[in-house]
Order: structure tokens, then sequence, then C-alpha cells
């Protein structure tokens, strides 16, 4: 029989006589490497990058950083795993020079990092546009939403409280039965009245669980609440139905697909995130105008509005609310005269400003009479007509008319911002957090996002040139 045979475990071999011979010179952990060697830790904060005289020597922050960023490249995001993978990845030994510290030192940088760690992944983004590598001034905005560590099924709304209740109340309703009738002569079968007892008495506890986690909800202006995380909330995601998680804005360049701002919320739409995200990415980018696309969870007037005061250009599809009555002339029918500040309806009328709606953001147009038309049947049952204007409705205008001029700007937004969605969910694998809390959370998606845009950087201008750029910069 003929097979390959592999080399003899006895037989004495020469390693490679350096760590460095361990890994390719266009290997990407060495990205990782020269980046993170780039940045200036006391700077960015983090914790034991300045060291004290006395005591036992630390692990340097750039060190677990390394650590961590390969970890996520290579879908390794716990602790213990990473601590495995320093005693017996080649790779991981050429990077963290064979320190191998333990699993509660790695999670604790994790922990304990937070705002240094998103300072990083900022730092990567001042980089590429440094370096020539990010010029854009189109980006797309959407959101995704990712699970919290918490499991679903420890999160409660208060429609579920009074759903518990109702069903404490009637065991405890059966129960007391039992004992009643337990007390008549008659009572062929006796029961256990300690046991009885008992589960009444656990049942009490559990109602004054329901209290508690109630009064935890009128504390914090919420309908839901998590014992195990409070900060995540029960949250709609497509496919995936609802959720315990938080919501993952991020702000992608359209030419190089990079991440160049995200945020954590728990907030479960994108309604108001329009303009924190587009102010922030223009910041980040440094330029003085800048063109936004998002989908219609994004639709906001208000955002619109303030977003072309800065020099951000939005263009988002108007939300379109279903009418009550199709049958009936809708809004499109009505003519509006901006010299007057009036509509005219469909029988040559005036319908005149009468008020607004300030919790809708909605100017008030009616007309009276209405009963005396000849076209009522086809426009109210009503005797008066009313016809609203949003309080920004010439951004949505502007906005539509961009929409108009190039239909394939949807397109072009989905092609640019699903792309890294769908690469840290299903080729990064990354899909639910390890940290609990919403401030972990945000260290946690940095490091992935940070690692996501590094591994973007290298596919599109290879490790060569990223390590010259970064030499050059560093």
């Amino acid at each position: 029989m003929r097979h390959k045979n592999g080399e003899d475990r006895f037989q004495t071999t020469l390693l490679p006589d350096a760590i460095d011979d361990f890994v390719a010179d266009d290997h990407p952990v060495r990205v990782i490497d020269a980046f993170v060697d780039s940045l200036n830790f006391q700077k960015l904060g983090f914790s034991k990058a300045q060291t004290k005289l006395t005591g036992r020597k630390p692990y340097h922050p750039g060190d677990l950083l390394k650590l961590y960023l390969y970890g996520y490249l290579n879908q390794i995001s716990t602790s213990r795993r990473l601590e495995k993978e320093c005693n017996r990845n080649l790779e991981v030994f050429w990077l963290m020079r064979r320190l191998a510290p333990d699993f509660k030192t790695i999670a604790d940088f994790r922990k304990d990092n937070g705002p240094a760690v998103r300072g990083a992944c900022r730092a990567f983004i001042q980089f590429c546009r440094q370096a020539g590598l990010l010029n854009t001034r189109l980006i797309a905005i959407d959101g995704s939403k990712f699970k919290a560590a918490a499991s679903k099924d420890q999160a409660l709304m208060r429609t579920h409280l009074q759903r518990d209740r109702k069903l404490i109340e009637e065991k405890v309703d059966k129960y007391l039965n039992l004992l009643e009738h337990s007390d008549k002569k008659d009572e062929e079968r006796k029961i256990d009245r300690s046991q009885v007892l008992e589960a009444l008495k656990n049942l009490k506890i559990k109602k004054d669980k329901l209290d508690i986690r109630e009064a935890t909800m009128d504390e914090m202006g919420s309908n839901q609440h998590c014992e195990t995380e409070p900060d995540a909330k029960i949250m709609r995601s497509g496919r995936d139905g609802m959720v315990l998680g938080y919501n993952l804005q991020n702000a992608v360049d359209a030419n190089t697909g990079l991440i160049v701002h995200h945020d954590l919320t728990d907030e479960g739409g994108d309604f108001r995130q329009l303009l924190p995200m587009a102010e922030a990415s223009k910041k980040v980018l440094g330029v003085e105008t800048l063109e936004v696309l998002a989908d219609a969870g994004y639709s906001n007037g208000e955002h619109l509005n303030s977003c072309e005061l800065l020099g951000i250009t939005a263009t988002v599809p108007r939300r379109k609310i279903p009418s009550s009555n199709k049958d009936l002339y809708q809004k499109k029918d009505f003519k509006y005269i901006s010299k007057n500040d009036s509509f005219i309806c469909p029988a040559g009328e005036i319908l005149c400003r009468s008020g607004s709606d300030k919790r809708r953001n909605l100017y008030l147009y009616k007309r009276k009479g209405c009963n005396s038309c000849e076209l009522q049947s086809q426009c109210t049952k009503a005797s008066t007509r009313t016809i609203t204007r949003h309080f920004f409705e010439d951004a949505y205008n502007r906005s539509e008319a961009r929409q108009k001029a190039n239909p394939d700007l949807m397109n072009q937004r989905m092609g640019i911002v699903e792309r890294p969605f769908g690469i840290l969910k299903q080729a990064m694998g990354f899909r639910r957090f390890l940290c609990r809390g919403i401030n972990r959370a945000k260290s946690e998606i940095a490091m992935v996002i940070t690692t996501y845009n590094i591994k973007r950087m290298f596919e599109i201008h290879g490790v060569p040139k990223l390590l010259m750029l970064l030499g050059s910069t560093g």
C-alpha cells in the first residue's frame, strides 16, 4: 500500500531560529500588530498603559488588544478560547511573543477599557484618512439588531405582568378551595395542608417579584425589563422575530465599504438616529459637505432639515402612512399654495391654516361648510375637511426630489450598507454579545468593527501596502 506518511514523532528536527519565521511576510496578522503598535495608549486612556514602580508587572494593553482583534478576525471571541490559542497557535505565538495571559486577565481587559477601545476604532479610520485611503463624500446609514448576552426568556413586558398575575391568582384560588373543602367533615380525600401552604407561600413570592419588576419599569419609564441585563430591550429583528438585544447603527463609506462611524443603542427603531449618525460621520471624515443615504426607517423631517443646516444632504424615502379611506380624496389631490400658506381642494375652495399639532409636528388646514359642496361624498363625511402639513415638509420634498432625479439611489444604499452587516454576522460569525450591559457591549462591538475595517483594508490594498503605510505614519 502506497500512502503518504507523516514524519516520525521522535525524529529530531530544527525549528525556526526566530519566532518571526512562523509568520509569512504578507500575513494579515502583521497588519494587526503594526496598527496596534502605532497607537498612543496613554492618550486613548487604556488602563495600565502607565505602570507603577512597584507591584507585579501588568500585561501591556497593546498585547491584549492584538489578541482580541486576532480572535474576532478568526471567530474566536471568548476569553477562555483565546487563552487556549495563546498556548497552541503559532500565529498567536508570534503576535503575543509567546505571552500567555489567563482568561480572566483577557476578559477584564475588554470589560475595563470600553472608551479606550472605541477610541482605537476611531484611530484606524483616522489612519485611513491620513494615508489617503478614505476620501469619500457619500455614506449610507442603516441599523441591525444583535442579540444580547442574556436570554429573551429573562425579559418581561407589562402585558406579561397582567398575564402572569392572572395565572398566579387562579392557582391561589385553586389552593384556597382545596383548603376549604378539606375542612369539611364529608371530604373523602384528605390533602397535605403543609404542601398547600408551601405552594401558597411560593406563589406570594412570585407575585412580590412581579410587583418589584413593575416598580422597576415605572422608575425607568419603560414597558419592559430584563432582570439579568436591564439595558437590553426586546426588538423586532426581521426573520429572527422578536429578540432581546441592541440596535447597531453603521455609517458605511460608499467607496471602500469601511464602517466610518457606529453606535449601539437600546432603541428598537431608527427614527431618531439620522442626525446623530450623519453629524458624527461628517466629523469623523473631516469634510465640509456630505451625502447620506438611508431607508424609510430614518424618515424624520426635523432631522432632514437639521442635516441640511450642517451641510449634509440626506436622501431618505418618506414613510408612507396608509389612508383610512382610499375611496375619498387623498392629500395629493389638494394643491399647496406656498404664497398664502394654504391648500386648494378639488372643488377649488381654500383650506386655511387653523392651528398645529406640536406632538406630531403638523400644521392643520381646514375648511368649514363642506356639507354644501357637490364633491362632499368624494371628500369627507364630516362638515369640515382637515389637511395636515409637516413642519419640515420642504425638507421632505427636497429629499423626494433627489430620489426622483436618481431612482437608483436606494439600490445603491442597499449595496453599500447591507454588505458589512452580512460580513459581521456570517463571515465573522458575530450575532450575539458576550458582555452584559450596553457600555460593555459598546466596547465589544468596537473591537469587532475595528477588525472588520482592518480586514476590509487588507482585502482592498493588500498587506504589504498597509504595512508600508502604517510604518510611515507610526
